[in-house]
């Protein structure tokens, strides 16, 4: 049942039979960043800017999302994201890019020094998937890579990642994004690095 529905019929009923009825407690989750020890000292001298990453519709707000089948999205209510899947993507992949160790410096777009490379994303799917009985949470991500004086893209790439989910509850529902995000993010990050490695080389 839509929960609008239960809060309209609550109010409804308040109106009429002086019913009192209590709203549903709203649930916020984050993402937890994962930690790997640095490099002693970058492998590549090059200063790294992350632009905010952009986001299709569907994932421009903080409520949890959820496709029941291929083509209708809902959206849960009193479970959300604690700030919208862009911006966590966006601190999430300059968490990691820090933690990695492998570049001069890193940091968001406009507030850091000149970059040598922009790092330019958007969010092509964060949700759950309901497909009858099976249930899995789904990440796709699209990752371009810009010079930073020329503005000239240098190389563009996409990951998905599609799990069952450990739990069918929103434990479940969290985790199994937040697994295919650092699975995606681990494919992205090591091509963007191949290509930026290269282009150091003299």
């Amino acid at each position: 049942m839509n929960p609008s529905a239960i809060r309209i019929g609550c109010l409804a009923a308040g109106v009429l039979a002086a019913v009192s009825c209590s709203v549903p407690k709203t649930h916020y989750y984050v993402l937890e960043y994962p930690h790997t020890p640095p490099e002693a000292s970058p492998r590549v001298s090059r200063q790294i800017a992350v632009q905010d990453f952009r986001a299709n519709q569907v994932f421009s707000e903080e409520r949890i999302a959820y496709r029941d089948g291929e083509n209708k999205v809902n959206f849960y209510e009193y479970h959300r994201w604690a700030d919208q899947p862009g911006d966590l993507v966006t601190n999430y992949f300059i968490h990691r890019l820090k933690d990695s160790g492998l570049y001069a410096g890193v940091s968001r777009a406009k507030e850091g020094p000149p970059p040598d490379f922009i790092v330019e994303g958007r969010v092509l799917h964060f949700e759950e998937i309901d497909r009858g009985k099976e249930v899995s949470a789904s990440v796709a991500l699209e990752l371009e890579l810009v010079n930073g004086k020329t503005r000239a893209s240098t190389w563009r790439s996409e990951a998905q990642c599609s799990k069952p989910l450990a739990t069918r509850d929103m434990t479940g529902v969290t985790q199994g994004i937040h697994t295919c995000l650092d699975e995606t993010a681990t494919k992205l990050l090591g091509e963007m690095y191949t290509q930026i490695e290269q282009s150091a080389r003299p």
